[in-house]
């Protein structure tokens, strides 16, 4: 049995796998517990809808490199949810839900009316840990890094505006900021 293991960690792509899984799962880990006490725990999975939707847009579009394109968008769908989810009318669960199943529904139509478009869309939807090219590993390993550098640089405020953003706005800290800081982290992670 421990000879079949060993036999795995010799294959480079089971290597890359377990690199970029350890990583994301120790950022997604460190964003999780911000995201839960915020009540925010499902925005990780409407922002995975938003990125399946706007890769599917670009493909359609003809873009080759969709990363620059889903990344930003992302973020600033996540920013959305979070003021959206501030507002008193709109619960951010149902923001998100909102927003993830819209994002779904193109992603869907866009990759059925697209011809040319000869994928499965459980490709875009998953993908596979273990197809990543060196190339994707060494983005995952210097976007990880610097998610986790901008945690711990600002881990005590971030902590303050988790825990009691109403005590953090009375000393002073700009808590827009830091919860566009916690948006902006967790929508380059799910990317």
């Amino acid at each position: 049995m421990f000879e079949t293991i060993g036999e795995m960690f010799k294959l480079s792509f089971v290597n890359r796998a377990i690199i970029v899984g350890s990583l994301v799962s120790l950022c997604a880990a460190l964003l999780g517990v911000s995201l839960v006490l915020k009540r925010y725990s499902n925005i990780g999975d409407g922002l995975s809808h938003v990125g399946f939707g706007i890769t599917t847009v670009a493909v359609g579009l003809g873009a080759t490199a969709t990363l620059p394109i889903a990344i930003p968008v992302v973020i600033f769908v996540a920013i959305l949810l979070l003021k959206v989810g501030n507002n008193h009318k709109i619960k951010s669960d149902s923001a998100i839900a909102i927003i993830s199943s819209s994002a779904l529904a193109i992603g869907v139509a866009v990759t059925s009316v697209t011809s040319g478009l000869n994928t499965d869309i459980c490709n875009f939807m998953f993908g596979s840990i273990l197809a990543m090219s060196i190339s994707d590993v060494i983005l995952s390993i210097v976007v990880s890094i610097i998610v986790l550098i901008l945690f711990v640089v600002y881990y005590r405020k971030l902590f303050a505006v988790t825990f009691d953003e109403d005590y953090s706005k009375a000393i002073g800290l700009k808590t827009g900021r830091y919860t566009n800081l916690i948006a902006i982290l967790t929508a380059i992670v799910i990317v």
